[in-house]
């Protein structure tokens, strides 16, 4: 909670004072004000002063910990000032019907107001609103009123237990009054805002090695660029650029087939990006540990090398400057030993292996260094989510994948707007998908659309990964 300005802390007491007084009487002819108790001057015979006369530094707000949580030696500027509020509460009526008696039992009868009020109401947070009697209209809540909303502020009120003597000689400071009859409050805490932090470190995004000796080989972060399109109607939408997109570090590339990538599917979705040190040498390797399989076989965790300095696998598009290496992953590549491998979405690591070729030897041998590895996720990639014909409350909808490899090992998780989905042959149900028989790109589901609007949120997560976000409209 902090604050600028006390007089809203006062705004607050008197808004409060007003709305419960206004619910509970048929006095209508009350004025509330922040002037002292004896500034009688008002434009109502009944005045109401809620009056800040004191204010002192909580001792326990020293502890409290400057915005942020900051540890270590910190600019007193930078921590919060913690003050308690002290206010005298005094009613004050000029009405001249019954003649002072019936002024003195006016008076009476309004604090009587104001400590039901207070007492019902100690606490004032955002969400306080005094509660109105129909057909009044609802009161807004009270920190709203006055501009305190959305800040987390809280005000706490406590009735302080003055002594008669203490009473007497606060009005009796020229010894030329007679106590009046009033209530005593302490509101309780109130932090000032303090003034903006311009030298702070900035908050850790992404923890890596940044330090390196000589010529070690280390990965600082990977990078991926994903691309998805906003459905129809969104408010979001722009017709002149189909995608939207941000970019996920670590990253989270997109497993691509060969060939170009179908209109709906941003091109360079495929892309991951190493950036690091070290990434030069007479030999260079991708050492990719993760689901693969020998040519068409069930994926099993397996570690392959792929060359970075020769041009084994052109539809990869591998790019290397020394700093950082860019590829583009694709179903199929084929390792240093001339194997070919076949890719599936999954969990991978990745290391760079860098090789010095070592003089005078036959055969060629080479001393090798590598980085540690590096995870990161390869998703699926989906083309297009399709609503085929068939009733509402058992509705077809078919997903295709750019790259065909689904198949009985692989963990599928489907979830369409939060509900998951069940892998069961009979599609008739909703609820239920199931590989296309047809080709193993395709997701054959079934979805009761009378309990949702178009479009469909479709969750898609193979061993792990998650697809980039796809909608089913209908």
């Amino acid at each position: 909670m902090s604050l600028t300005d006390l007089s809203r802390v006062t705004l607050t007491l008197t808004e409060l004072l007003r709305q419960v007084v206004a619910r509970d009487t048929s006095v209508a002819t009350i004025e509330f004000t922040a002037a002292p108790p004896d500034d009688t001057s008002g434009s109502m015979p009944n005045i109401i002063s809620v009056h800040l006369f004191h204010t002192m530094e909580d001792p326990h707000g020293k502890n409290y910990l400057p915005p942020g949580g900051q540890g270590g030696a910190v600019p007193v500027q930078q921590t919060p000032l913690a003050l308690c509020l002290y206010y005298v509460v005094t009613a004050t009526s000029s009405v001249t019907e019954g003649g002072p008696s019936n002024r003195a039992a006016i008076e009476q009868r309004l604090l009587g107001f104001v400590a039901r009020a207070f007492h019902d109401y100690p606490i004032i947070t955002d969400s306080t609103v005094v509660p109105n009697v129909p057909p009044a209209p609802v009161n807004q809540p009270l920190l709203e009123t006055v501009g305190l909303q959305g800040s987390d502020n809280v005000i706490k009120i406590v009735l302080r237990p003055v002594s008669v003597d203490d009473t007497i000689n606060f009005w009796s400071a020229e010894q030329d009054r007679i106590a009046r009859i009033s209530l005593y409050y302490e509101v309780r805490v109130i932090l000032f805002a303090t003034p903006r932090v311009e030298r702070a470190a900035p908050p850790v995004l992404s923890v890596a090695e940044f330090v390196s000796v000589s010529d070690r080989v280390a990965i600082l972060r990977t990078r991926a660029l994903t691309g998805f399109a906003l459905p129809t109607g969104h408010p979001l939408a722009d017709p002149t650029q189909p995608f939207r997109f941000f970019e996920a570090s670590p990253a989270r590339p997109a497993l691509f087939p060969a060939g170009a990538a179908p209109p709906s599917v941003p091109p360079q979705n495929n892309r991951i990006t190493f950036e690091g040190a070290g990434f030069q040498g007479d030999r260079v390797s991708l050492s990719l540990e993760g689901p693969m399989g020998v040519g068409n076989a069930d994926p099993e965790t397996r570690r392959a090398r792929i060359s970075i300095s020769q041009s084994v696998n052109p539809e990869w598009e591998i790019t290397a400057d020394g700093v950082r290496i860019s590829i583009g992953l694709r179903t199929t590549v084929t390792d240093e030993d001339g194997q070919t491998l076949t890719l599936y979405p999954g969990l991978y690591t990745a290391r760079i292996i860098v090789g010095a070729q070592m003089a005078n030897q036959s055969p060629v041998r080479f001393l090798e260094t590598s980085s540690a590895d590096c995870p990161f996720p390869v998703a699926p990639q989906i083309v297009t989510v399709d609503a085929l014909a068939g009733p509402a409350a058992a509705r077809p909808f078919r997903i295709t994948l750019h790259g065909s490899y689904l198949r009985d090992a692989l963990d599928v998780v489907l979830t369409v707007s939060g509900q998951r989905m069940i892998r069961d042959a009979d599609l008739t149900v909703a609820g239920h998908f199931d590989f296309s028989n047809a080709t193993p790109d395709r997701i054959d589901l079934t979805v009761d659309t009378t309990a949702f609007a178009s479009p469909l949120a479709i969750q898609l997560v193979i061993n792990g990964a998650e697809a980039a976000p796809a909608w089913g409209e209908f």
